[in-house]
């Protein structure tokens, strides 16, 4: 029932974003800036596609026909207040980030507080994720090397914004996500218990952090290859943090598309290689110390996902990061 009602939420959460870009101060607004802004034209139509939700916010694909033709932005509607995610996106665009650059972002347009709308381009081309799964094996480690390339970039030149995060201040949290997976019962409830006594002990100490620009989220489906630019996305969880989270991030998520779609975990394992060589190789001052704990720490979070965010559960799928989790403390 719980599970059901998770779902049911996520839904309701959609149809109110949708709704707020139907109302008649949004579609003012958006005619003030293909006009005056964008220099488009005047709308003659608006579609709106809904491309993903969560429940304190929307991501939704804008296309307006004026008589010019046809243009396209990308819409953000949240629950609260994101301004700050505007102002960061600028703050990095300014930093190198821009559209000429090699490795960029996407360009956030304006932020409307009334309705609580973000407006950015829309990159275009096949993300990360589309070229791994469905690309021939060279472009598959293309797409890995521009991946890896573009966070040590990130790593290394975009401004520091936005909460540093503490790591040891967020074990409650790992604790609630262990114990929904000792609910699950035996062997997930053995395995998930000292899964999380290794984390415990291997949690980065006080000091031992080198903190810098982190992106939150980063994840195949969120870099685009658009040419010769490399463009990330998805912005929304910015904030300080070790490196070795987003790497491991991005790790995690090659080894989840090969089990998922590839019906294979070790299936990308070559890509993930050329991911973490061309990190390296960028001069990012290499992998931290603190990846592997990360990197167990993110199975961990895909254990509790694939038991109480899948409807139904999947034991095999939890079981086996619970095990790779095991397996990354102790390489």
């Amino acid at each position: 029932m719980m599970l059901g009602s998770v779902h049911d939420d996520k839904g309701a959460a959609g149809s109110r974003f949708a709704a707020v870009l139907d109302q008649g101060e949004f579609r003012s607004e958006l005619d003030r800036l293909c006009v005056s802004e964008w220099h488009w034209g005047a709308p003659q139509a608006v579609r709106t596609q809904p491309l993903k939700w969560h429940r304190e916010r929307g991501t939704f694909e804008i296309a307006v026909e004026t008589e010019t033709g046809w243009h396209g932005v990308i819409g953000k509607v949240y629950d609260v207040d994101r301004a700050g995610v505007f102002r960061t996106m600028e703050a990095i665009w300014r930093a190198g980030f821009g559209p000429e650059a090699e490795f960029s972002i996407p360009q956030p347009f304006v932020y409307l507080p009334s309705v609580r709308v973000l407006l950015e381009e829309k990159v275009q081309g096949p993300s990360a994720k589309e070229s791994l799964l469905n690309g021939t094996p060279h472009e598959r480690i293309a797409a890995a090397e521009r991946a890896g390339q573009w966070l040590a970039r990130f790593h290394t030149a975009a401004p520091r914004l936005g909460d540093a995060v503490d790591i040891r201040g967020k074990f409650s949290r790992f604790q609630q996500w262990t114990d929904r997976i000792m609910s699950f019962g035996q062997p997930l409830a053995d395995k998930g218990a000292r899964l999380f006594r290794e984390l415990e002990a291997a949690a980065p100490a006080p000091g031992t952090v080198e903190y810098c620009a982190g992106h939150g989220s980063y994840i195949p489906e969120h870099v685009f290859l658009s040419g010769r630019r490399t463009a990330v996305i998805d912005l929304d969880e910015h904030d300080i943090a070790d490196p070795g989270r987003d790497i491991a991030w991005f790790v995690v998520s090659l080894q989840r598309l090969a089990l998922v779609h590839l019906g294979a975990f070790h299936a990308l394992d070559g890509p993930a290689r050329h991911f973490l060589e061309s990190y390296l190789s960028a001069g990012s001052g290499g992998v931290t110390a603190h990846y592997p704990f990360y990197r167990a720490l993110e199975c961990l979070h895909r254990a509790r996902r694939d038991l109480c965010k899948r409807v139904p559960p999947v034991r095999e799928w939890a079981e086996i990061m619970l095990d790779e989790g095991l397996r990354a403390l102790f390489i």
